[in-house]
Protein backbone atom coordinates (compact mmCIF):
# COMPACT_ATOMS: atom_id res chain seq x y z
CA UNK A 1 0.00 0.00 0.00
CA UNK A 2 3.10 2.53 0.89
CA UNK A 3 4.81 1.60 -2.35
CA UNK A 4 1.51 2.61 -4.34
CA UNK A 5 0.94 5.88 -2.47
CA UNK A 6 4.28 6.74 -3.23
CA UNK A 7 4.12 5.93 -6.64
CA UNK A 8 0.58 7.91 -7.08
CA UNK A 9 2.42 10.99 -5.35
CA UNK A 10 5.16 10.49 -8.37
CA UNK A 11 8.03 10.50 -6.60
CA UNK A 12 10.25 7.89 -7.68
CA UNK A 13 12.96 7.19 -5.40
CA UNK A 14 10.30 7.38 -2.73
CA UNK A 15 8.61 4.32 -4.70
CA UNK A 16 11.89 2.30 -4.39
CA UNK A 17 12.20 2.96 -1.02
CA UNK A 18 8.90 1.66 -0.33
CA UNK A 19 9.38 -1.51 -2.06
CA UNK A 20 12.95 -1.79 -0.58
CA UNK A 21 11.19 -1.66 3.21
CA UNK A 22 8.46 -4.06 1.89
CA UNK A 23 11.45 -6.62 0.95
CA UNK A 24 12.72 -6.01 4.09
CA UNK A 25 9.80 -6.79 6.30
CA UNK A 26 9.39 -10.42 4.57
CA UNK A 27 11.71 -12.78 6.61
CA UNK A 28 14.73 -14.74 4.98
CA UNK A 29 11.99 -17.87 5.11
CA UNK A 30 9.88 -15.98 2.75
CA UNK A 31 12.05 -15.17 0.30
CA UNK A 32 14.10 -18.60 0.54
CA UNK A 33 10.35 -19.99 -0.34
CA UNK A 34 9.53 -16.96 -2.85
CA UNK A 35 13.15 -18.17 -4.86
CA UNK A 36 11.90 -22.13 -4.76
CA UNK A 37 8.10 -21.41 -6.24
CA UNK A 38 9.92 -18.99 -9.13
CA UNK A 39 12.02 -22.05 -9.85
CA UNK A 40 9.25 -24.38 -9.92
CA UNK A 41 7.70 -22.22 -12.16
CA UNK A 42 10.35 -21.69 -14.49
CA UNK A 43 11.37 -25.18 -14.91
CA UNK A 44 7.75 -26.03 -15.58
CA UNK A 45 7.02 -23.32 -18.12
CA UNK A 46 9.87 -23.06 -20.18
CA UNK A 47 8.79 -25.94 -21.81
CA UNK A 48 6.03 -26.24 -21.50
CA UNK A 49 4.93 -26.03 -25.12
CA UNK A 50 8.00 -27.93 -25.88
CA UNK A 51 6.80 -31.50 -26.69
CA UNK A 52 3.73 -32.62 -28.64
CA UNK A 53 0.54 -34.33 -26.84
CA UNK A 54 1.03 -37.66 -25.62
CA UNK A 55 -2.13 -40.32 -26.29
CA UNK A 56 -4.27 -39.44 -23.03
CA UNK A 57 -3.58 -35.61 -23.10
CA UNK A 58 -5.26 -36.27 -26.73
CA UNK A 59 -8.14 -37.70 -24.80
CA UNK A 60 -8.39 -34.31 -22.84
CA UNK A 61 -8.00 -31.76 -25.71
CA UNK A 62 -10.01 -33.34 -28.61
CA UNK A 63 -12.46 -35.74 -26.68
CA UNK A 64 -13.37 -34.28 -23.48
CA UNK A 65 -12.91 -30.30 -24.55
CA UNK A 66 -13.86 -30.67 -28.42
CA UNK A 67 -17.62 -28.75 -27.68
CA UNK A 68 -19.37 -27.07 -24.64
CA UNK A 69 -19.12 -27.31 -21.38
CA UNK A 70 -22.04 -30.08 -20.87
CA UNK A 71 -20.37 -32.03 -23.73
CA UNK A 72 -17.61 -32.22 -21.70
CA UNK A 73 -19.10 -33.57 -18.24
CA UNK A 74 -20.54 -35.97 -20.69
CA UNK A 75 -18.01 -36.72 -22.31
CA UNK A 76 -16.01 -37.62 -18.76
CA UNK A 77 -18.57 -40.11 -18.10
CA UNK A 78 -18.28 -41.76 -21.03
CA UNK A 79 -14.30 -41.64 -22.61
CA UNK A 80 -12.64 -41.44 -18.65
CA UNK A 81 -12.04 -43.50 -15.88
CA UNK A 82 -11.87 -40.15 -13.63
CA UNK A 83 -14.31 -38.02 -11.61
CA UNK A 84 -14.45 -34.18 -13.78
CA UNK A 85 -13.36 -31.48 -11.66
CA UNK A 86 -10.51 -30.78 -13.81
CA UNK A 87 -11.85 -31.04 -16.47
CA UNK A 88 -14.50 -28.39 -15.50
CA UNK A 89 -11.41 -26.32 -14.82
CA UNK A 90 -9.63 -26.84 -17.82
CA UNK A 91 -12.84 -26.37 -20.02
CA UNK A 92 -13.26 -22.94 -18.04
CA UNK A 93 -9.50 -22.16 -18.39
CA UNK A 94 -9.59 -22.77 -21.94
CA UNK A 95 -12.13 -20.37 -23.12
CA UNK A 96 -9.30 -17.89 -22.61
CA UNK A 97 -6.17 -19.76 -24.09
CA UNK A 98 -6.90 -22.41 -25.84
CA UNK A 99 -6.61 -26.25 -26.39
CA UNK A 100 -2.97 -25.73 -27.61
CA UNK A 101 -0.25 -27.21 -25.57
CA UNK A 102 1.00 -24.34 -23.25
CA UNK A 103 -3.10 -23.28 -23.01
CA UNK A 104 -4.18 -26.28 -21.67
CA UNK A 105 -1.09 -27.75 -20.00
CA UNK A 106 -0.61 -24.23 -17.84
CA UNK A 107 -3.75 -25.78 -15.82
CA UNK A 108 -1.23 -28.83 -14.53
CA UNK A 109 1.61 -26.32 -14.62
CA UNK A 110 -0.17 -23.94 -12.20
CA UNK A 111 -0.92 -26.58 -9.94
CA UNK A 112 2.43 -28.08 -9.80
CA UNK A 113 4.01 -24.45 -9.28
CA UNK A 114 1.48 -23.55 -6.33
CA UNK A 115 2.07 -27.69 -4.49
CA UNK A 116 6.23 -26.13 -3.55
CA UNK A 117 4.20 -23.32 -0.75
CA UNK A 118 1.91 -26.07 0.33
CA UNK A 119 5.13 -28.18 0.57
CA UNK A 120 6.66 -25.46 2.96
CA UNK A 121 3.96 -24.85 4.93
CA UNK A 122 3.37 -28.92 5.33
CA UNK A 123 7.24 -29.30 6.73
CA UNK A 124 6.76 -26.15 9.05
CA UNK A 125 3.98 -27.70 10.14
CA UNK A 126 5.68 -30.65 11.34
CA UNK A 127 8.75 -29.34 12.31
CA UNK A 128 9.75 -26.19 11.59
CA UNK A 129 10.87 -23.83 9.07
CA UNK A 130 14.04 -26.20 8.05
CA UNK A 131 11.97 -28.72 7.17
CA UNK A 132 9.55 -26.84 5.07
CA UNK A 133 12.32 -25.41 3.22
CA UNK A 134 14.01 -28.95 2.20
CA UNK A 135 10.13 -30.20 1.20
CA UNK A 136 9.41 -27.27 -0.92
CA UNK A 137 13.13 -27.67 -2.54
CA UNK A 138 12.29 -31.24 -3.13
CA UNK A 139 8.77 -30.50 -4.57
CA UNK A 140 9.82 -27.75 -6.50
CA UNK A 141 12.98 -29.84 -8.52
CA UNK A 142 10.85 -33.14 -8.36
CA UNK A 143 11.32 -35.06 -11.92
CA UNK A 144 8.15 -36.74 -11.86
CA UNK A 145 5.96 -33.37 -10.15
CA UNK A 146 7.63 -31.84 -13.19
CA UNK A 147 6.81 -34.36 -15.55
CA UNK A 148 2.85 -34.32 -14.80
CA UNK A 149 2.92 -30.28 -14.64
CA UNK A 150 3.22 -30.54 -18.05
CA UNK A 151 0.68 -33.20 -18.59
CA UNK A 152 -2.79 -32.66 -19.49
CA UNK A 153 -4.57 -34.82 -16.92
CA UNK A 154 -5.17 -34.61 -13.79
CA UNK A 155 -2.76 -35.40 -11.50
CA UNK A 156 -1.03 -32.17 -11.18
CA UNK A 157 -4.32 -30.74 -9.82
CA UNK A 158 -4.83 -34.32 -7.68
CA UNK A 159 -1.03 -34.12 -6.28
CA UNK A 160 -1.99 -29.96 -4.82
CA UNK A 161 -5.12 -30.38 -2.93
CA UNK A 162 -4.30 -33.81 -1.30
CA UNK A 163 -1.10 -32.37 0.19
CA UNK A 164 -3.22 -28.96 0.87
CA UNK A 165 -5.37 -31.79 2.55
CA UNK A 166 -2.66 -33.35 4.43
CA UNK A 167 -2.07 -29.70 5.48
CA UNK A 168 -5.07 -29.23 7.15
CA UNK A 169 -5.35 -32.53 8.20
CA UNK A 170 -2.36 -32.15 10.70
CA UNK A 171 -3.03 -28.35 11.81
CA UNK A 172 -6.48 -30.21 12.68
CA UNK A 173 -4.36 -32.49 15.18
CA UNK A 174 -2.15 -30.18 16.50
CA UNK A 175 -3.36 -28.37 19.98
CA UNK A 176 -4.44 -24.54 19.44
CA UNK A 177 -3.19 -22.26 22.32
CA UNK A 178 -6.06 -19.74 23.04
CA UNK A 179 -5.22 -16.74 21.58
CA UNK A 180 -6.20 -13.53 23.92
CA UNK A 181 -6.52 -9.83 23.23
CA UNK A 182 -6.64 -6.97 25.59
CA UNK A 183 -10.61 -7.78 26.01
CA UNK A 184 -10.51 -11.90 26.19
CA UNK A 185 -10.16 -14.50 24.18
CA UNK A 186 -9.84 -13.68 20.20
CA UNK A 187 -10.12 -17.62 19.37
CA UNK A 188 -10.10 -20.57 21.21
CA UNK A 189 -8.53 -23.93 20.28
CA UNK A 190 -11.83 -25.84 19.65
CA UNK A 191 -12.73 -23.09 16.78
CA UNK A 192 -9.44 -22.82 14.98
CA UNK A 193 -9.19 -26.60 14.95
CA UNK A 194 -12.86 -26.63 13.31
CA UNK A 195 -11.75 -24.59 10.60
CA UNK A 196 -8.64 -26.59 10.18
CA UNK A 197 -11.06 -30.07 10.07
CA UNK A 198 -13.80 -27.73 7.74
CA UNK A 199 -10.58 -27.12 5.84
CA UNK A 200 -9.43 -30.06 5.69
CA UNK A 201 -13.17 -31.62 4.18
CA UNK A 202 -13.05 -29.43 1.64
CA UNK A 203 -9.86 -30.06 0.19
CA UNK A 204 -10.23 -33.81 0.57
CA UNK A 205 -13.49 -33.58 -1.38
CA UNK A 206 -12.17 -31.79 -4.12
CA UNK A 207 -9.43 -34.09 -4.48
CA UNK A 208 -11.86 -36.96 -4.36
CA UNK A 209 -13.52 -35.01 -7.36
CA UNK A 210 -10.28 -35.16 -8.95
CA UNK A 211 -8.81 -38.94 -8.39
CA UNK A 212 -10.81 -41.42 -7.12
CA UNK A 213 -7.45 -42.98 -5.59
CA UNK A 214 -7.37 -40.09 -3.02
CA UNK A 215 -9.73 -41.81 -1.30
CA UNK A 216 -7.05 -44.15 0.44
CA UNK A 217 -5.32 -40.94 1.84
CA UNK A 218 -8.10 -38.86 2.82
CA UNK A 219 -9.49 -42.32 4.62
CA UNK A 220 -6.65 -42.29 6.90
CA UNK A 221 -6.78 -39.16 7.71
CA UNK A 222 -10.52 -39.25 8.35
CA UNK A 223 -9.45 -42.38 10.74
CA UNK A 224 -7.41 -40.19 12.20
CA UNK A 225 -9.53 -37.41 12.70
CA UNK A 226 -12.21 -39.02 14.38
CA UNK A 227 -9.86 -41.38 16.94
CA UNK A 228 -8.32 -38.03 17.96
CA UNK A 229 -11.13 -35.37 17.63
CA UNK A 230 -14.06 -37.01 18.06
CA UNK A 231 -17.06 -34.81 17.46
CA UNK A 232 -15.47 -32.44 16.22
CA UNK A 233 -13.85 -34.34 12.85
CA UNK A 234 -17.54 -34.26 11.69
CA UNK A 235 -16.86 -30.62 10.56
CA UNK A 236 -14.89 -31.91 7.80
CA UNK A 237 -16.58 -35.30 7.29
CA UNK A 238 -19.42 -34.53 6.07
CA UNK A 239 -17.95 -32.73 3.42
CA UNK A 240 -16.03 -35.56 2.53
CA UNK A 241 -18.79 -38.08 2.42
CA UNK A 242 -21.12 -35.84 0.80
CA UNK A 243 -18.73 -35.63 -1.94
CA UNK A 244 -18.48 -39.58 -2.12
CA UNK A 245 -21.97 -39.92 -2.51
CA UNK A 246 -21.96 -37.56 -4.84
CA UNK A 247 -19.41 -39.35 -7.03
CA UNK A 248 -20.26 -42.77 -6.55
CA UNK A 249 -22.81 -43.54 -9.23
CA UNK A 250 -20.14 -41.67 -11.90
CA UNK A 251 -17.04 -43.84 -10.70
CA UNK A 252 -19.65 -47.34 -10.51
CA UNK A 253 -20.68 -46.26 -14.37
CA UNK A 254 -17.23 -45.58 -15.85
CA UNK A 255 -15.81 -48.65 -13.97
CA UNK A 256 -18.48 -50.65 -15.95
CA UNK A 257 -16.90 -49.64 -19.10
CA UNK A 258 -13.38 -51.06 -18.60
CA UNK A 259 -11.38 -48.29 -19.29
CA UNK A 260 -8.51 -48.96 -17.05
CA UNK A 261 -8.57 -52.72 -17.53
CA UNK A 262 -5.42 -52.43 -19.62
CA UNK A 263 -3.39 -51.60 -16.32
CA UNK A 264 -3.40 -55.66 -15.37
CA UNK A 265 -1.81 -56.52 -18.60
CA UNK A 266 1.46 -55.90 -17.05
CA UNK A 267 2.82 -57.75 -13.43
CA UNK A 268 1.73 -55.67 -10.16
CA UNK A 269 5.37 -56.56 -9.18
CA UNK A 270 6.99 -54.79 -12.33
CA UNK A 271 4.67 -51.80 -11.39
CA UNK A 272 5.26 -51.27 -7.89
CA UNK A 273 8.83 -51.41 -8.97
CA UNK A 274 8.34 -49.01 -11.88
CA UNK A 275 6.88 -46.71 -9.68
CA UNK A 276 9.63 -46.47 -7.41
CA UNK A 277 12.06 -45.38 -10.16
CA UNK A 278 9.70 -42.91 -11.62
CA UNK A 279 9.22 -41.41 -8.54
CA UNK A 280 12.62 -39.90 -8.44
CA UNK A 281 13.17 -39.67 -11.67
CA UNK A 282 9.64 -38.86 -13.89
CA UNK A 283 8.31 -40.97 -16.77
CA UNK A 284 11.70 -42.47 -18.41
CA UNK A 285 10.17 -45.47 -19.80
CA UNK A 286 6.75 -47.50 -21.02
CA UNK A 287 5.14 -43.98 -21.43
CA UNK A 288 7.52 -42.59 -24.25
CA UNK A 289 8.36 -45.80 -25.35
CA UNK A 290 11.97 -46.13 -23.95
CA UNK A 291 13.27 -49.46 -22.64
CA UNK A 292 13.23 -48.57 -18.73
CA UNK A 293 16.45 -48.35 -16.90
CA UNK A 294 17.13 -47.93 -12.98
CA UNK A 295 20.46 -46.68 -13.71
CA UNK A 296 19.24 -43.03 -13.32
CA UNK A 297 17.35 -43.85 -10.56
CA UNK A 298 19.86 -44.99 -8.50
CA UNK A 299 21.49 -41.80 -6.62
CA UNK A 300 18.23 -40.68 -5.77
CA UNK A 301 17.11 -44.00 -5.01
CA UNK A 302 19.97 -43.74 -2.23
CA UNK A 303 19.51 -40.84 -1.30
CA UNK A 304 15.96 -41.18 -0.43
CA UNK A 305 16.90 -44.04 1.44
CA UNK A 306 19.54 -41.92 3.39
CA UNK A 307 16.93 -39.18 4.41
CA UNK A 308 14.27 -42.15 5.95
CA UNK A 309 17.33 -43.83 7.84
CA UNK A 310 17.91 -40.24 9.42
CA UNK A 311 14.32 -39.87 9.99
CA UNK A 312 14.71 -43.41 11.79
CA UNK A 313 18.32 -43.13 13.70
CA UNK A 314 18.75 -39.70 14.11
CA UNK A 315 16.06 -37.99 14.75
CA UNK A 316 13.99 -37.45 18.18
CA UNK A 317 10.91 -39.13 19.16
CA UNK A 318 8.83 -35.82 18.06
CA UNK A 319 10.45 -35.46 14.89
CA UNK A 320 10.14 -39.31 13.80
CA UNK A 321 6.47 -39.47 15.17
CA UNK A 322 6.02 -36.35 12.46
CA UNK A 323 7.96 -38.14 9.43
CA UNK A 324 6.12 -41.25 10.84
CA UNK A 325 2.63 -39.70 9.95
CA UNK A 326 3.98 -38.74 6.36
CA UNK A 327 5.04 -42.14 6.39
CA UNK A 328 1.55 -43.82 7.84
CA UNK A 329 0.12 -41.66 4.41
CA UNK A 330 2.71 -43.04 1.98
CA UNK A 331 2.03 -46.58 3.24
CA UNK A 332 -1.91 -46.25 2.98
CA UNK A 333 -2.10 -44.98 -0.59
CA UNK A 334 0.66 -47.56 -1.91
CA UNK A 335 -0.82 -50.51 0.22
CA UNK A 336 -4.35 -49.21 -0.65
CA UNK A 337 -4.66 -50.11 -4.52
CA UNK A 338 -2.20 -52.75 -3.96
CA UNK A 339 -4.47 -54.95 -1.47
CA UNK A 340 -7.82 -54.25 -4.04
CA UNK A 341 -5.09 -55.53 -6.70
CA UNK A 342 -4.55 -59.16 -4.83
CA UNK A 343 -7.99 -59.56 -3.42
CA UNK A 344 -9.89 -58.29 -6.76
CA UNK A 345 -7.72 -58.95 -10.21
CA UNK A 346 -10.22 -57.70 -12.01
CA UNK A 347 -9.93 -54.19 -9.83
CA UNK A 348 -6.10 -53.73 -10.48
CA UNK A 349 -5.32 -50.02 -10.90
CA UNK A 350 -1.71 -49.82 -9.70
CA UNK A 351 0.26 -47.63 -11.64
CA UNK A 352 3.21 -45.19 -10.94
CA UNK A 353 0.48 -41.94 -11.53
CA UNK A 354 -2.12 -43.12 -9.52
CA UNK A 355 -0.18 -43.20 -6.81
CA UNK A 356 1.48 -39.82 -6.94
CA UNK A 357 -0.67 -38.44 -3.67
CA UNK A 358 1.93 -40.33 -1.96
CA UNK A 359 4.84 -38.21 -3.40
CA UNK A 360 4.72 -34.87 -1.40
CA UNK A 361 4.60 -36.69 2.16
CA UNK A 362 7.59 -39.15 1.49
CA UNK A 363 8.97 -35.77 0.40
CA UNK A 364 8.37 -34.12 3.25
CA UNK A 365 9.32 -37.51 5.40
CA UNK A 366 12.90 -36.87 3.56
CA UNK A 367 12.77 -33.57 4.43
CA UNK A 368 12.01 -33.68 8.18
CA UNK A 369 15.04 -36.72 8.19
CA UNK A 370 17.34 -34.71 6.35
CA UNK A 371 16.73 -31.93 9.03
CA UNK A 372 16.80 -33.93 12.31
CA UNK A 373 18.37 -32.08 15.30
CA UNK A 374 20.84 -34.93 15.55
CA UNK A 375 21.91 -35.15 11.54
CA UNK A 376 22.94 -31.57 10.99
CA UNK A 377 26.07 -32.70 8.57
CA UNK A 378 25.31 -35.46 7.29
CA UNK A 379 21.53 -34.36 6.41
CA UNK A 380 22.69 -31.36 4.75
CA UNK A 381 24.86 -33.71 2.56
CA UNK A 382 21.29 -36.10 1.70
CA UNK A 383 19.31 -32.85 1.29
CA UNK A 384 21.69 -31.23 -0.92
CA UNK A 385 22.74 -34.07 -3.32
CA UNK A 386 18.70 -35.13 -3.72
CA UNK A 387 17.99 -31.49 -4.93
CA UNK A 388 21.17 -30.90 -6.46
CA UNK A 389 20.72 -34.15 -8.77
CA UNK A 390 16.82 -33.92 -9.27
CA UNK A 391 17.53 -30.20 -10.71
CA UNK A 392 20.48 -31.65 -13.08
CA UNK A 393 18.14 -34.37 -14.28
CA UNK A 394 14.87 -32.24 -15.35
CA UNK A 395 17.08 -29.68 -16.85
CA UNK A 396 18.78 -32.92 -18.94
CA UNK A 397 15.00 -34.68 -19.54
CA UNK A 398 13.65 -30.93 -20.82
CA UNK A 399 16.82 -30.63 -23.08
CA UNK A 400 16.98 -34.26 -24.25
CA UNK A 401 14.26 -35.14 -26.59
CA UNK A 402 15.21 -38.73 -26.31
CA UNK A 403 13.64 -38.47 -22.32
CA UNK A 404 10.72 -36.40 -23.85
CA UNK A 405 7.30 -37.14 -25.66
CA UNK A 406 7.54 -37.94 -29.34
CA UNK A 407 7.26 -35.54 -31.54
CA UNK A 408 4.07 -36.58 -32.96
CA UNK A 409 3.43 -32.75 -34.40
CA UNK A 410 6.90 -32.94 -36.42
CA UNK A 411 5.96 -36.08 -37.99
CA UNK A 412 2.27 -35.00 -39.13
CA UNK A 413 3.74 -31.90 -40.68
CA UNK A 414 6.59 -33.33 -42.76
CA UNK A 415 3.73 -36.32 -43.72
CA UNK A 416 1.32 -33.32 -44.69
CA UNK A 417 -1.69 -33.66 -46.70
CA UNK A 418 -2.34 -37.30 -48.49
CA UNK A 419 -1.69 -37.28 -52.06
CA UNK A 420 -3.21 -40.60 -52.34
CA UNK A 421 -4.20 -43.35 -50.56
CA UNK A 422 -1.50 -43.90 -47.73
CA UNK A 423 -0.83 -46.12 -44.52
CA UNK A 424 1.21 -45.05 -41.35
CA UNK A 425 2.47 -47.58 -39.32
CA UNK A 426 3.64 -46.05 -36.21
CA UNK A 427 3.59 -46.55 -32.24
CA UNK A 428 0.09 -48.17 -31.13
CA UNK A 429 0.02 -45.18 -28.52
CA UNK A 430 1.19 -42.40 -30.84
CA UNK A 431 -1.77 -43.14 -33.63
CA UNK A 432 -4.02 -41.06 -31.61
CA UNK A 433 -1.60 -37.97 -31.31
CA UNK A 434 -0.29 -38.08 -34.78
CA UNK A 435 -4.16 -38.13 -35.91
CA UNK A 436 -4.70 -35.33 -33.88
CA UNK A 437 -1.59 -33.25 -35.35
CA UNK A 438 -2.44 -34.37 -39.02
CA UNK A 439 -6.12 -33.16 -39.33
CA UNK A 440 -6.60 -35.20 -42.24
CA UNK A 441 -9.49 -37.62 -41.16
CA UNK A 442 -6.85 -40.99 -40.74
CA UNK A 443 -8.25 -43.47 -38.71
CA UNK A 444 -6.85 -46.52 -37.36
CA UNK A 445 -7.32 -50.19 -39.02
CA UNK A 446 -8.61 -53.22 -37.14
CA UNK A 447 -7.63 -56.49 -38.43
CA UNK A 448 -10.35 -57.79 -36.70
CA UNK A 449 -12.43 -55.35 -39.46
CA UNK A 450 -11.66 -57.72 -41.93
CA UNK A 451 -11.70 -54.94 -44.58
CA UNK A 452 -9.25 -55.25 -47.86
CA UNK A 453 -7.87 -51.62 -47.88
CA UNK A 454 -6.00 -50.73 -51.24
CA UNK A 455 -2.62 -48.17 -50.73
CA UNK A 456 -0.49 -46.09 -53.07
CA UNK A 457 1.92 -45.49 -50.04
CA UNK A 458 3.03 -46.86 -46.63
CA UNK A 459 5.19 -44.90 -44.07
CA UNK A 460 6.70 -46.20 -41.01
CA UNK A 461 7.42 -44.25 -38.27
CA UNK A 462 10.62 -45.68 -35.65
CA UNK A 463 11.43 -44.95 -32.64
CA UNK A 464 15.40 -44.15 -33.57
CA UNK A 465 16.89 -46.03 -36.90
CA UNK A 466 16.14 -49.04 -38.17
CA UNK A 467 16.51 -51.59 -41.06
CA UNK A 468 14.30 -51.04 -44.20
CA UNK A 469 11.11 -53.09 -44.04
CA UNK A 470 11.74 -56.70 -46.01
CA UNK A 471 9.87 -56.39 -48.99
CA UNK A 472 7.83 -58.86 -48.52
CA UNK A 473 5.93 -56.80 -46.09
CA UNK A 474 4.85 -54.58 -48.82
CA UNK A 475 4.86 -55.94 -51.91
CA UNK A 476 7.05 -56.00 -55.04
CA UNK A 477 6.30 -52.47 -56.42
CA UNK A 478 6.85 -50.58 -53.70
CA UNK A 479 9.83 -48.53 -53.76
CA UNK A 480 11.65 -46.23 -50.83
CA UNK A 481 10.97 -42.64 -51.78
CA UNK A 482 11.93 -41.11 -48.43
CA UNK A 483 13.84 -41.49 -45.00
CA UNK A 484 14.72 -38.69 -42.77
CA UNK A 485 14.89 -38.13 -39.21
CA UNK A 486 12.42 -36.34 -36.72
CA UNK A 487 13.79 -35.68 -33.38
CA UNK A 488 14.42 -38.78 -31.83
CA UNK A 489 11.97 -40.94 -34.48
CA UNK A 490 12.70 -41.43 -38.02
CA UNK A 491 9.91 -41.58 -41.16
CA UNK A 492 10.68 -44.27 -43.76
CA UNK A 493 8.39 -43.52 -46.79
CA UNK A 494 7.40 -46.49 -49.70
CA UNK A 495 5.40 -45.82 -52.81
CA UNK A 496 4.02 -47.33 -55.93
CA UNK A 497 5.32 -45.95 -59.24
CA UNK A 498 2.59 -43.61 -60.84
CA UNK A 499 -0.96 -43.20 -59.70
CA UNK A 500 -1.55 -47.22 -58.78
CA UNK A 501 -2.69 -48.61 -55.73
CA UNK A 502 -2.14 -52.37 -54.25
CA UNK A 503 -3.56 -54.21 -51.35
CA UNK A 504 -2.26 -53.15 -47.93
CA UNK A 505 -0.39 -56.04 -46.34
CA UNK A 506 -2.10 -55.44 -43.03
CA UNK A 507 -1.25 -58.06 -40.52
CA UNK A 508 2.65 -57.69 -41.93
CA UNK A 509 3.76 -54.13 -41.92
CA UNK A 510 1.96 -54.61 -38.02
CA UNK A 511 4.61 -56.61 -37.52
CA UNK A 512 7.24 -54.17 -38.71
CA UNK A 513 10.13 -54.09 -36.46
CA UNK A 514 10.04 -50.03 -35.61
CA UNK A 515 11.43 -50.44 -31.56
CA UNK A 516 8.17 -49.88 -30.44
CA UNK A 517 6.53 -52.12 -27.96
CA UNK A 518 3.79 -52.58 -30.15
CA UNK A 519 2.54 -50.76 -34.16
CA UNK A 520 -0.58 -49.76 -34.97
CA UNK A 521 -1.70 -48.64 -38.21
CA UNK A 522 -3.35 -45.40 -39.52
CA UNK A 523 -5.46 -45.41 -43.12
CA UNK A 524 -5.16 -41.73 -44.56
CA UNK A 525 -7.42 -40.78 -47.86
CA UNK A 526 -8.47 -44.21 -48.11
CA UNK A 527 -11.65 -46.04 -48.38
CA UNK A 528 -12.48 -50.21 -48.52
CA UNK A 529 -11.20 -52.03 -51.59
Amino acid sequence: MEAAEALGRGNLSTFYEAIREAARARSRTFWIVAGLTVLAATLRFATLGAQAYHHDEIVTASRVLRDGFWHAMEAVGFSESAPPLYYALAWVWTQLTGTGEVGLRSVSALAGVATVPVAYLLGAELRGRRAGIVAAALVAVNPMLLWYSQEARSYALLVLLTAAAALYFVRALHDVPVERGPYGPLSTGTSTRRRDTTLWGVFSALALATHYFAIFPIALEAAWLLWRRRREAFAGLWIVLLAGLALGPLAIHQMSLGHAEWIGDRSLGHRVWEAGVTFVVGETGDIVSRPETVLPAVVPLLAVLAGLLLLALRADRGERRAGGLMLALVAVTVAGPLALALVAPGKDYVLARNLLPALVPLLVAVAIGATARHARRSGMVVASVLVAYSLGFCVWVSLSPAWQRPDWDTVAARLGEPKAPRAIVLWTLGAASLRYYLSTGSFQAQSSEGFAWSVHEVDFVSDGPVPPVPAGSLGPRFHQVGYEQVGRLYVRRYALPGPALAHLRLARVREADLNFRSNGVLLDGIGPG
